[in-house]
Order: structure tokens, then sequence, then C-alpha cells
């Protein structure tokens, strides 16, 4: 079962919503959907007993929003690799990268910062431009996470979407390409796919249904009936 996850998300972990193809996304050809449907083809969702890691996941995700917050930034992002902010990767630097930082250090202070200063401890690979985010499905899979349940899946992909892309409900320039009626749609189907039970996983949807979801469609309503000089207000806070 988890090799069947394994290869299904790497397969999404290719495809994007939008006319910006990344690098990681140029050769699929599965749409979020056609994703969510094969891997219920597969029979993957199960109930019963769960692993100590999903009932981490479901601990974490029914907690405060920053507790929330927190496993959405270092938990999934800065454990597989990516920046808290969602659109840039790194790694970590080898020993041999380390001491050339110490002296990249030592020529930029002599230089008076012409040579620039290499970071010491991490070095970034996959800047996405301003206003794009890493697609979950490309971070799950450089994750510790990647044998849990459908379920699970769905739930940690719903709150990467609501702290990452939806920026928890703000339309700022940031995240403004994320407010479409499309990608909330299919929030919404994601929140609906949610099984009602057990508990710990109800109240999460309850949360998102109840709470997170139209706190998002307000937002996207009253960005929908801006003005010109709002909408230019919005995309200076953006860049601030």
């Amino acid at each position: 079962m988890q090799m069947r996850i394994i290869v299904f998300i790497f397969l999404t972990s290719i495809m994007s919503h939008f006319s910006y193809a990344q690098t990681i996304d140029n050769n699929s050809e599965l749409t979020d959907d056609e994703f969510f449907e094969l891997m219920m083809d597969e029979g993957i969702t199960i109930f019963g007993d769960r692993s100590l890691t999903e009932t981490r996941i479901l601990t974490a995700l029914n907690g405060s929003i920053s507790e929330r917050r927190n496993f959405i930034e270092n938990d999934l992002l800065e454990n597989s690799g990516f920046r808290r902010t969602g659109n840039i990767r790194f790694r970590r630097t080898s020993a041999s990268e380390k001491g050339l930082s110490v002296l990249h250090g030592f020529g930029s202070l002599l230089s008076f910062g012409l040579i620039p200063m290499t970071p010491f401890f991490e070095v970034d690979y996959g800047r996405l431009p301003s206003g794009y985010y890493y697609s979950f499905e490309s971070v799950f899979i450089s994750s510790e996470f990647t044998d849990v349940s459908l379920e699970v899946f769905s739930i940690m992909k719903l709150e990467y979407m609501l702290h990452i892309e939806f920026g928890n409900g703000i339309v700022m320039s940031p995240t403004i390409n994320y407010y479409t009626e499309e990608k909330i749609s299919y929030f919404e189907y994601l929140i609906n796919s949610l099984p009602d039970y057990p508990e710990n996983i109800a109240r999460i949807k309850e949360r998102f249904l109840n709470t997170e979801l139209p706190r998002i469609r307000r937002a996207f309503e009253r960005h929908s009936n801006l003005s010109d000089d709002n909408l230019r207000a919005i995309e200076n806070l953006g860049n601030g």
C-alpha cells in the first residue's frame, strides 16, 4: 500500500493548477481530481487503528491555529527541505561547502561585500516567483509522512492549502493567484470527501466546512468586488 501511495504522489508532484510550470511539474498529466479518484480506486483509505504518525498529525491539526501552522511550516515544509514560506527548496550543505562558506565570509568582509557570502548550513536551489508555491504533493513526497492513509493525506493537503496557498483566509499579492473559483471549489470537494468518523477526523472536517471554507469564500467575494484603488492597496501591502 505504501509503495502505491508513493508512486501516485510522485506522479502528481509534477502537476500544477497554474500556467506557471514549476521544474518539478513539467511532465504531469494528472489533475488533482484524477489523482484523488485514482487513489480511491486503489482502495487506499483505511479505518480502525491508526499509526503513531497519523495520531501525531491529527492531534496537531486538531490543536490551536499556532499548533496547526507550526505543523505545516516546520514538521511538513522545513523537515521536507522547503522554506516555511512554501516557495523555496533548500538542501543541507556538505562539510566542504561549510568550509567554503567560512572562506567566503572572510572574503566578503575584506572586500566590503563585493564577494558574496554563501549560506553556512543550507543552500537554496529552487526559488519560485513571488505569488507561486510548491504543490502539496511535491512537498509531501519528500516528507516523513508518505505512509499515511488517504483521509489523513487529504487533511494535510487542506491544511497546507489553507495556510500556504490561501494565506489563512487573507487575499494579498502573494496569495491572489490561488483565490479562484476553481481552486476554492476543489478545496470544498476535498473537505466533503472526508469521512464523518472517527471523531478526530470529524472535528477537522467540521472546522473546514463551517469555519475555514466560509472565511475563504468571504475573502474571495470581497476581493472580487474591490475597486481598482483597493486592489492596488492589496498589491502594495503584499509587496511591502
